[in-house]
């Protein structure tokens, strides 16, 4: 009885800690009584870390992204440049035949910084060139021939940029 007691008393204590930890700001230096906002729609520029490919990738996917440059308020950092970020791929159209192209497309879902997450939303995609030129010329050489002919893959490669936004207000507390 005494262990259930325990546990049932750090998991009231710990789940409350958590929820409020979403809620608390973001603290650049000691905390101030009061600190400013970083209003939503606030620009944020991303970099890939890795390369994305319509023929590797599959929909629902995740994948890394960091932030690109410092995220500023009031002339100090608020989110620092290389703060991990995260995406997620919503979908995938993969080469074919017939000229057909490749097709990627991804959200843009959270910054982690200051010991939170933060919601974004942004979007990322890219579609192969088509290879109709060659379905044509394949055609008048051989009919058969056009069904051999595929567009390219969609492709993103690492260290492509892309801007988010902020999805809601988030505190900040400055140091004095």
């Amino acid at each position: 009885m005494r262990i259930f007691t325990v546990i049932l008393a750090a998991t009231c204590l710990t789940v409350p800690a958590i929820a409020m930890a979403q809620n608390a700001p973001i603290v650049v230096g000691a905390p101030t009584a009061s600190g400013p906002v970083l209003p939503a729609g606030t620009s944020v520029r991303l970099r890939t870390l890795s390369a994305l490919n319509s023929q590797e990738n599959k929909a629902g996917q995740q994948f890394d992204l960091e932030t690109a440059e410092d995220v500023m308020l009031d002339g100090r950092v608020v989110i620092p440049r290389g703060s991990p970020a995260v995406g997620e791929i919503t979908l995938v159209k993969k080469k074919g035949m017939w000229g057909k192209s490749g097709k990627l497309e991804g959200r843009l879902v959270s910054i982690r910084a200051g010991g939170r997450d933060i919601a974004i939303r942004g979007t990322l995609n890219d579609k192969g060139t088509a290879g109709t030129a060659g379905v044509v010329g394949a055609l008048v050489v051989l009919p058969i021939a056009g069904f051999f002919v595929t567009g390219t893959s969609a492709d993103i490669p690492a260290g492509s940029t892309f801007t988010a936004k902020t999805e809601s207000d988030i505190p900040v507390a400055f140091s004095k």
